[in-house]
C-alpha cells in the first residue's frame, strides 16, 4: 500500500508544478500588461523592477497554488484512469478512495501552510509592494501624464484631451496655474509640446494659440499665438517612504480582529448614545413599546419620524449621525471579516479541488494537459464568480461574511462529494456501460 501511495503522490509532482508555472506565467503576463505604461521611462534600475515583481509574486501564488492542485490532480488521475491502472486497482481489492486520501493528505498540509503565508507573508509583502508602487509614482510623475483626467503638479493642475507619447505633442490642453491665497490662473491652448529637461527634474510645456484667464483683482483675458511655461520641483530619486497606514490585505489575521474589536467598541458606543437622545429628548414621541426595544431608526414608526422632522429637526439629524457612524463601522467589520475568511477558505479551496478533480479524471478517462486545463478554467471561472460575488454581498452586508467566502467552497465541495460517491460506487460506469450496450444493439 505504501508503494502506491507513493506512487499516486509522484504522479502528481510533475503535473502540479506544471500547473503552478503556467497559471503564474498568465497572473504575470495580466500584471505586465496593468502596470508596463505606469513603470515605462521611469528609468528604474532592473534591481527595482524585480523587486516589484517579486513582491506582486505572493498574491500570484497565494491564487495560483490552489490552482495548481486542480491541473494536477486532473492530470494524475486522468492519465493513471487512462493507462488502465485505476481499473488495475480496483481489480486487485483497492478502494478508490484509498489512492484520493494521500493526496488528500498533501492538500490540506498545502493549505495548513498557505493559510501561514496568507497571514504572515502575503500581508507584509503587499504592504511593501505599496510602498514601492507609491514611490514609483512620486518618481517623476510627468511621465504619468494621462488623457482625460487632471494631472497635479506642484503649482499646477493640466488636464489634456489627447496626448502622442512618441512626439510628447498634445492637444486640448487645459492648466490651472495655482497661486497662493488667489485665484488660480486658467490656461487654454490648441495644443503643446512637452519637453523634458536632461537632469529630469523639471519639464517645459510650449503652448500654441490659447488664451490665458485671470481672475485675481479684476478680470483679464490674454490671448497668445506661443506660451511656455516651466515646471520645477519634480522627483527623480525613487525615494522610499514606509507608510504605517495598511489596508485590509495589508494585515494578518490578528491585526484585523483587533481593527473588528475597535470598530464593534464604536457600534456599542454610538448606539449608547442613541438610546441616551431617544430616553432623554424623544420620550414624549415614542411609545413604552418602542422606547424599549429602540435599536436603530428603523424601530421608530414613519409617522413619528415625519413628526421628529417637522418639531425636532435637530434632534433627528443627531441620530441620523450616530446611525450613519454606526452603519460605516458595520461596514468595516464585514470588510474584515470577509478578508480573515478569505484567508483561510483559498488555502481550504486545494481539499475541496481534489474532490470534484479527482473523480472527474477519473470519470473522464483523460490525462492530457489541454483537458486538464480546460477543465480547471471552466472550475477556476466558477469559483472566482462565487468568491467576488459573495465579497460584494458581504461588504454590503447583505450576506454574513462566514457564508459569502465559504459558498465557492460549500458548492464546489458539494459537487466533488456526489462525484466521489458516484466514481467510488461506479454508478457512473454502470450507466455509461449501459448506454455502450443500448448503442450497440441499435439497428
Amino acid at each position: 500500500m505504501k508503494i502506491l501511495t507513493r506512487y499516486v503522490l509522484k504522479a502528481h509532482i510533475g503535473p502540479f508544478f506544471f500547473g503552478l508555472t503556467i497559471i503564474t506565467f498568465v497572473l504575470i503576463l495580466d500584471f505586465i500588461i496593468d502596470i508596463f505604461d505606469f513603470i515605462l521611462g521611469k528609468s528604474l534600475s532592473p534591481f527595482i523592477v524585480l523587486e516589484v515583481f517579486v513582491l506582486n509574486m505572493a498574491w500570484m501564488l497565494a491564487l495560483s497554488l490552489p490552482m495548481a492542485v486542480l491541473v494536477s490532480t486532473l492530470m494524475a488521475f486522468g492519465r493513471l484512469s487512462a493507462d488502465n491502472e485505476i481499473t488495475a486497482v480496483k481489480a486487485s481489492g483497492t478502494n478508490l478512495l484509498s489512492l484520493i486520501v494521500p493526496v488528500l493528505i498533501c492538500a490540506f498540509g498545502l493549505a495548513l501552510l498557505l493559510v501561514w503565508f496568507n497571514d504572515r507573508v502575503l500581508p507584509e509583502s503587499n504592504h511593501r509592494a505599496k510602498n514601492l508602487m507609491s514611490a514609483i509614482h512620486r518618481k517623476r510623475p510627468t511621465l504619468t501624464l494621462k488623457e482625460g483626467v487632471f494631472n497635479n503638479f506642484p503649482g499646477y493642475s493640466i488636464l489634456v484631451e489627447k496626448i502622442d507619447n512618441k512626439t510628447s505633442e498634445m492637444k486640448g490642453v487645459t492648466i490651472y496655474e495655482k497661486q497662493e491665497k488667489k485665484a488660480p490662473v486658467t490656461i487654454r491652448a490648441q495644443r503643446g509640446i512637452l519637453d523634458f529637461s536632461p537632469e529630469m527634474d523639471r519639464f517645459t510645456i510650449t503652448l500654441y494659440h490659447g488664451e490665458i484667464h485671470d481672475r485675481d483683482s479684476q478680470y483679464r483675458r490674454i490671448t497668445f499665438e506661443k506660451h511656455v511655461l516651466h515646471v520645477t520641483g519634480l522627483g527623480t530619486e525613487l525615494k522610499l517612504t514606509d507608510s504605517k497606514r495598511r489596508g485590509d490585505r495589508e494585515m494578518g489575521i490578528r491585526m484585523m480582529q483587533d481593527k473588528i474589536g475597535d470598530y464593534e467598541d464604536t457600534v456599542e458606543e454610538h448606539a449608547e448614545k442613541m438610546r441616551r437622545i431617544v430616553e432623554t429628548d424623544l420620550k414624549d414621541y415614542l411609545p413604552e413599546r418602542s422606547l424599549a426595544a429602540f435599536s436603530d431608526l428603523s424601530d421608530i414608526p414613519q409617522e413619528v419620524m415625519d413628526r421628529l422632522y417637522r418639531e425636532r429637526r435637530g434632534v433627528l439629524q443627531k441620530l441620523q449621525t450616530e446611525e450613519r457612524i454606526i452603519q460605516n463601522a458595520l461596514k468595516q467589520i464585514s470588510r474584515y471579516k470577509v478578508e480573515i475568511h478569505k484567508k483561510i477558505s483559498i488555502p481550504a479551496a486545494c481539499l475541496v479541488f481534489v474532490l470534484v478533480g479527482a473523480p472527474l479524471a477519473v470519470m473522464t478517462r483523460r490525462g492530457g494537459w489541454p483537458i486538464a486545463l480546460g477543465i480547471s478554467f471552466f472550475f477556476f471561472v466558477l469559483y472566482w464568480a462565487f468568491l467576488i460575488g459573495g465579497e460584494q454581498l458581504a461588504d454590503r452586508r447583505i450576506v454574513p461574511a462566514g457564508w459569502a467566502m465559504w459558498s465557492p467552497n460549500i458548492v464546489i465541495g458539494g459537487i466533488g462529494l456526489y462525484l466521489l460517491r458516484c466514481a467510488v460506487s461506479e454508478r457512473f460506469f454502470r450507466f455509461r456501460r449501459r448506454r455502450e450496450t443500448a448503442h450497440d444493439h441499435d439497428p
